[in-house]
């Protein structure tokens, strides 16, 4: 092969590599939410309110693929229909999603579709009185970590030059089992809704 053939060759590659460099993005913000969440297969259960705070960042590979991770206190767990108590669950939680977003990359309003993994580590859990809550012999009763599966859609909307709205809806459903009992197993499961602002780190 010639030298300006081969001239050529690493040229075409730099400048593929960089237009593929230029099109990567990372962005991060503060984000909030709301949870309406569930223990599964307890009994007389319904629906728990809770709050979502933290931060999150998106890193885009192209203008339609990228990832996103957030770091969120997690307000989960259940109310109880016989007695008006609750399980409130404090968790740190860290969700890792693949994201997919239509439309292109100059317009303004971006719906998208992700999925992916979350692990959350809890801090305490409480009763309504906010006594922690305990098994029969003295000890806590729900395990420190919980790991479950995320699937949700939303969009991203452009607020100004890199700067968007990011509105996410998902469905989290936990695969781990939640307490210490060796005969029955409990799992999180919690709707959620989202909404931060991200800001262009480069």
């Amino acid at each position: 092969m010639k030298t300006s053939n081969k001239i050529a060759i690493v040229i075409a590659l730099l400048a593929l590599n960089t237009k593929l460099v230029s099109a990567q993005t990372l962005s991060v913000g503060p984000m909030v939410g709301l949870n309406i969440s569930t223990i599964t297969a307890a009994p007389n259960t319904q629906h728990l309110g809770g709050i979502a705070l933290g931060g999150f960042a998106n890193y885009s590979v192209n203008s339609h693929v990228g990832v996103t991770a957030k770091l969120l206190y997690n307000q989960l767990g259940s109310a109880y229909t016989y007695n008006g108590d609750i399980n409130r669950l404090h968790y740190i939680q860290l969700p890792v999603t693949a994201v997919y977003y239509f439309a292109e990359e100059g317009q303004q309003f971006r719906p998208k579709v992700f999925a992916g993994l979350y692990v959350g580590s809890l801090l305490k859990a409480t009763h309504k009185s906010g006594d922690e809550v305990l098994a029969t012999n003295g000890q806590p009763m729900y395990n420190k970590v919980d790991v479950g599966g995320i699937l949700g859609l939303g969009f991203n909307y452009r607020i100004k030059s890199r700067t968007w709205l990011n509105v996410d809806a998902g469905y989290n459903a936990g695969f781990s089992d939640l307490t210490k009992n060796v005969t029955d197993k409990f799992h999180n499961a919690a709707f959620s809704l989202n909404v931060g602002v991200s800001f262009p780190v480069r």
